[in-house]
């Protein structure tokens, strides 16, 4: 029927609209895709002869796409150096896009296949002879790129032919590959004369060319005894050709003419035709032309200098509108240039350095150590008052900071200290605050400077701490301080003093040295009545392990001792002191900042340190022992360093079961030395005396007698096991090498009421395989007596487990508790001595085993030092990364690819994988942190 007809055929009119409407979008998806370079990141089985074949087939597509998945993976971090000869086959294809990302892939990969790496010198040479200067400007860079040794001698021909191109991008390409050769082989530089080239390249009419040839010609002068001539007439040349280059290109050329020694009149006109500069939208800009300002100020009177301080503080303070980022670099800068010209910014300049609420914390503190250096008479009220909105504000790091610069302020101008005292009363007295820290010691620094207002501040601030609550070590040293130099006139100070010494022992080691300082002026103040306190404190401090601690004491022990000592020593411990001086802690020394100023424009002016202290030099030096080595490639050392051998004196092992139980009325004398070697806590017994009526003789209840030499420092070994999880057994120990043979070092202790007996000790299966080669054979330990013990250990591969780690150890004695220690020997006890390990070797194993394993250590400036002396021998090293080898104990070999940087990353791999886990990130960050 005719409905029939008309249903089928709209039914099949839908199907093909449908059909025709998803092939269109199929197909728009597909051509999406193609545009996007995704699918060259993905990996698939079975790739790499897919690969070869798509490199070595004739369809320019095939090609492009296999070389953009190499570049890709390369990209991602793996291994595509075994594809090297087939990809520099291509290097030769006339399509510009396949060349540029083979050249790539070589410069790349050449390091990891210099043999294979000669096979592209051809093409190299015959790119530098192409019509189009594109692709000659490409094969030279790329030619002097790939710093491999055999290569060198083949980049000088066509390096000299690019030099006097017709081309200014093959000229300006080329200026970069000298400095470049130079890097690479110094010396052939020199030989081969293209020092002359550049300094002929220097007059060149086209001003990019001239930047590049000054950048190169002043980094050589910077690394070599090479003297460039720079004339007025150059300056004047490179004044002229400012304006015409890029914004590197002017900083390139304001950085050379700073080089300049000019004469007073040149000065002022180098200084007038640089100041236009100043208004350019670059930072760089701004501040290579301020450092070319500063430099040619020098040779100026005051009275020359004073028109311009006006025409370069503008620019600074338009800095202060940029970006973060930018911010923190200008005030590192304007810091330096503070301490050189202090009177630079005038008083409504000082407002451009607030801190705003939006900035991040970094350059609020820089700002307010530009405030500090900007704090006059003049501008006095109006940074106070910002300092003490800055101390509502709620970020702990940056309120502290601005109580200490309060304090500051009050230190630098005597006007302001009792308003700074009434502030920091009001900071005290805020109680949701932790302020603590930061008031006490901006207290200590204006009590220091004007001690005559210590009744301002001092009665009302001890009143609302509470000594329990102080937890910072430069709180309770700066309330100790207070105590010892104001306690006469203050309240309860015996009282705060006394929980002190009763808290002596757990205190941190600077707080230590207060409290015993402040104690000796306290009873000097009041002998009588603080005898008893001074004796406390004095017998604690005899017996720590701090030996600062320790003589300090015996110091003021034996000038108490002697009548007439005793009777000058109030002069010198609390006599009359020089006020201190204005705290600047970030001035910077004179001849160093000389240095600063001339590298105002480099990452030197936000370090605040010379260049030299982080840039190392290279060159050649004629002077010095030939050596064509390239100091970038991988190069075969022999280590510098052998395996230590310890000169200090080592515990002799102990037979504990001859020991006897020491009776306490024994004499200091006769006590077992090894018990004060390992660090016995319980303080010798000693004989009392009558106390005679002088000074000296006063203290000789704690004594005992005449003058002795102190007893060396005991060594402090970690504590394994602590008496109050144990029900009282103590346990410190560690692994230490004595004539050649690792022992495990115990100490135990018994402070509960019972004897201990009946121990032993097993090794579970660890890593290592460190197992005890006899029981352990110790006697009864005795309530309050420590008793010391040796155990022989070695390295069992039978007893080697890899899933273990840390290395555990099961004890027990007669209360039969089973305990678990975790001990592990430090890292060069458990590596072979150092040996240098072929580059090769280095290179197959390492491409032969798994994926490394990456560790990031936060530490590690000085990484070489600690490797080579920890068992690890250098391979070579490429740029700002090293290769190490090492072996362990159990005989497998270790490498590892340092990586200096912001955080020093360390990939490990081995023939077994379970070393570079876990046990190897304990052991080196142990050793480098």
């Amino acid at each position: 029927s005719k409905a029939t007809v008309s249903v089928l055929y709209w039914g099949g009119y839908k199907m093909a609209m449908t059909s025709r409407i998803t092939e269109k979008f199929t197909k728009e998806i597909q051509k999406r895709t193609r545009k996007s370079d995704a699918k060259y990141f993905t990996s698939k089985r079975g790739e790499t002869s897919e690969l070869r074949d798509d490199l070595n087939s004739s369809d320019k597509d095939r090609q492009k796409d296999a070389v953009k998945k190499i570049i890709a993976n390369m990209t991602l971090g793996r291994d595509v150096s075994f594809l090297f000869t087939d990809v520099v086959k291509l290097s030769r294809t006339p399509n510009m896009e396949i060349k540029k990302l083979v050249y790539l892939y070589i410069m790349a990969n050449a390091k990891l296949n210099p043999d294979e790496a000669i096979l592209a010198v051809n093409t190299f040479v015959l790119d530098c002879q192409h019509d189009n200067p594109t692709v000659r400007a490409l094969a030279i860079r790329t030619m002097l790129c790939v710093r491999v040794e055999n290569m060198t001698d083949h980049c000088c021909p066509p390096l000299r032919t690019t030099l006097n191109d017709q081309s200014d991008y093959v000229r300006k390409t080329a200026a970069l590959g000298v400095l470049k050769l130079y890097h690479t082989s110094p010396k052939l530089c020199e030989e081969q004369g293209f020092f002359n080239d550049l300094q002929s390249l220097i007059t060149d009419s086209i001003p990019l060319v001239v930047a590049n040839s000054v950048l190169a010609i002043g980094e050589i002068m910077d690394n070599s005894s090479f003297s460039f001539p720079i004339t007025g007439g150059l300056v004047t040349k490179l004044l002229n050709a400012l304006s015409s280059c890029t914004d590197w290109g002017q900083v390139y050329l304001l950085d050379f003419i700073a080089r300049y020694k000019a004469k007073a009149t040149e000065a002022e006109s180098i200084v007038e035709r640089t100041i236009p500069r100043l208004q350019h939208g670059n930072y760089a800009v701004v501040l290579a032309a301020i450092r070319c300002i500063i430099h040619n100020l020098e040779v100026l009177t005051e009275d020359q200098r004073r028109p311009y301080y006006s025409k370069f503080t503008p620019p600074l303070v338009t800095l202060m509108s940029s970006p973060p980022e930018v911010q923190y670099i200008a005030l590192r800068n304007i810091q330096i240039i503070l301490q050189k010209y202090p009177n630079l910014f005038s008083l409504k300049d000082v407002r451009v350095f607030f801190c705003k609420y939006t900035d991040p914390i970094y350059v609020k503190l820089e700002k307010l150590k530009v405030l500090l250096r900007l704090f006059t008479d003049k501008s006095s009220e109006s940074i106070l008052k910002e300092f003490w909105e800055y101390c509502q504000e709620a970020d702990p790091v940056f309120v502290a900071k601005s109580v200490e610069a309060l304090g500051s302020c009050a230190v630098r101008l005597e006007r302001v200290a009792p308003r700074v005292i009434d502030i920091l009363k009001k900071l005290a007295a805020n109680p949701g605050r932790q302020l603590m820290q930061p008031v006490l010691s901006a207290m200590k620094d204006v009590l220091r400077k004007y001690p005559q207002l210590y009744n301002d501040i001092l009665p009302q601030l001890f009143e609302q701490i509470d000594i329990e609550m102080l937890e910072e070590e430069g709180a309770k040293i700066s309330f100790i301080w207070a105590l010892g130099e104001f306690g006469g006139q203050l309240e309860e100070t015996k009282e705060r003093l006394e929980f002190f010494t009763e808290t002596f022992r757990e205190q941190p080691a600077n707080v230590q040295l207060a409290v015993l300082t402040a104690t000796v002026k306290f009873f000097l103040r009041a002998s009588t009545e603080n005898e008893g306190l001074l004796n406390d404190v004095l017998e604690k401090a005899t017996t720590e392990d701090n030996p600062d601690l320790r003589d300090r004491a015996y110091m003021y022990w034996r000038m108490l001792s002697n009548d007439s000592h005793a009777a000058k020593m109030s002069d010198f411990v609390i006599g009359m002191k020089p006020p201190i001086k204005i705290d600047r802690e970030d001035d910077i020394d004179p001849s160093r900042l000389r240095e600063l100023l001339n590298s105002l424009d480099s990452i030197a002016s936000v370090f605040h340190k010379p260049p030299s202290s982080f840039v190392q030099k290279y060159g050649w030096n004629p002077t010095a022992v030939e050596d064509d080595e390239d100091e970038d490639s991988i190069e075969d050392e022999s280590p510098t360093s052998t395996t230590p051998t310890t000169t200090a004196a080592q515990p002799l092992p102990v037979d504990v079961a001859e020991q006897e139980p020491e009776p306490e009325a024994e004499p200091a004398a006769r006590q077992n030395d090894l018990d004060f070697l390992f660090g016995d806590s319980t303080p010798a017994a000693t004989t009392s005396a009558a106390p005679p009526q002088s000074s000296g003789a006063m203290l000789d209840d704690i004594f005992g007698g005449p003058t002795t030499t102190p007893t060396p420092a005991p060594r402090a070994w970690p504590v394994l096991l602590d008496p109050s999880a144990t029900g009282g057994l103590s346990l410190k120990g560690g692994f230490e090498i004595i004539a050649g043979k690792m022992r495990l070092q115990l100490v135990f202790g018994n402070t509960s009421s019972a004897p201990l007996h009946s121990f032993a000790i097993q090794f579970n299966t660890n890593i290592l395989g460190v197992k005890n080669d006899t029981p352990l054979e110790l006697a009864a330990v005795n309530p309050g007596q420590e008793v010391c013990a040796s155990v022989p250990v070695s390295f069992v591969q039978a007893h080697v487990n890899a899933s273990n780690f840390p290395t555990m150890i099961a004890m027990r004695n007669n209360m039969n508790v089973p305990y678990y220690l975790k001990c592990e020997p430090c890292l060069k006890d458990c590596m072979m001595p150092p040996a240098a390990m072929a580059k090769d070797a280095f290179m197959q194993q390492w491409k032969s085993t798994m994926q490394p394993v990456v560790h990031t250590f936060s530490g590690g400036a000085n990484a070489a030092q600690v490797l080579s002396s920890n068992g690890f021998a250098l391979v070579g090293s490429y740029q700002q990364q090293s290769f190490y080898s090492g072996k362990v104990v159990t005989g497998d070999t270790i490498l590892l690819e340092v990586t200096a940087g912001p955080q020093l990353t360390i990939a490990a791999k081995a023939e077994n994988m379970a070393y570079c886990g876990p046990w190897l990130q304990h052991q080196l960050g142990t050793v480098l942190n």
